[in-house]
């Protein structure tokens, strides 16, 4: 499953939940589009990708 998100909103996508590839393919072309994009295993909740503007933002709120 992966979400997408930026400043003013998070989404989710609708075929959810995607399948390994597809997963990661598509956080390619969400990452290429300049969002902020993690992907998180549908059962266990775990976090198994996100990229360096989701990394830079999860800092962000963590200092504040």
């Amino acid at each position: 499953m992966y979400a997408l998100g930026n400043a003013q909103r998070i989404v989710g996508d609708a075929d959810n939940p995607h399948l390994g590839k597809s997963t990661l393919e598509g956080a390619a072309v969400i990452d290429k589009n300049g969002w902020r994009i993690w992907v998180d295993h549908h059962i266990t909740g775990e976090r198994v990708y996100e990229n360096g503007r989701e990394r830079a933002h999860r800092a962000d709120q963590a200092a504040t």
